[in-house]
């Protein structure tokens, strides 16, 4: 089961191909809005500066490459950066644009939480969504995306503050966490990601 992972040469691409390996996936690491734009899986990974990811993905042309893709009727899946840079626009060094994919921005965590966001934190769904995100999943992250209602799927509570875990939009998915840091739970989710939905949640983190 073939799923391109674009290249931005930002953060986690290893693990990413791991555990998409892991999940029964063959993953193909692809550079060329034209190897995206056919692909029937893209998976967009990044670890890195909302301003740097978009440069990356300008050099790319990754937003026309990726509605071609939707157009087709492929899958995405943006994790952590790659999540971010699939709306309209975040105040990360400045105001600046995203792919706008998604409507919505990316804002800093508030000062009145602690930053970074990381470690395991329990997911709550709020509405169906073909990867049925729930359960334990690890996060690590400084920036949120306020995501309307009618793109989050997941939820997340950290010092008081509901932050969206996971956001689809038809084909379009996004997960503020890392699967591939997530155990079990995130490579169940990496499995329905590219089977469109078949498999269940896996459990949560081992004490």
């Amino acid at each position: 089961m073939s799923v391109a992972v674009v290249d931005l040469g930002l953060g986690n691409l290893g693990s990413v191909l791991q555990a998409l390996r892991r999940a029964g996936g063959e993953p193909l690491l692809v550079e060329s809005a034209h190897d995206i734009a056919r692909a029937g899986e893209i998976v967009v990974p990044g670890v890195a500066a909302f301003g740097l990811g978009m440069e990356r993905a300008a050099r790319l042309s990754l937003r026309s490459a990726l509605q071609d893709a939707l157009g087709r009727g492929a899958r995405v899946l943006g994790i952590c950066l790659g999540m971010q840079i699939l709306f309209e626009e975040g105040d990360e060094d400045g105001t600046r644009p995203g792919l706008g994919l998604l409507p919505g921005r990316v804002t800093r965590l508030p000062p009145t939480v602690q930053v970074p966001h990381i470690g395991w934190q329990q997911v709550r769904p709020t509405r169906d969504s073909l990867l049925a995100p729930g359960g334990w999943a690890y996060f690590a992250h400084s920036y949120r995306c306020e995501a309307p209602a009618e793109v989050t799927c997941a939820e997340v509570e950290h010092g008081g503050q509901r932050i969206a875990a996971a956001v689809q939009r038809g084909n379009l998915f996004g997960v503020q966490f890392h699967p591939e840091k997530s155990a079990a739970g995130g490579a169940a989710l990496l499995r329905r990601f590219l089977r469109g939905g078949a498999g269940t949640p896996g459990p949560g983190p081992k004490a």
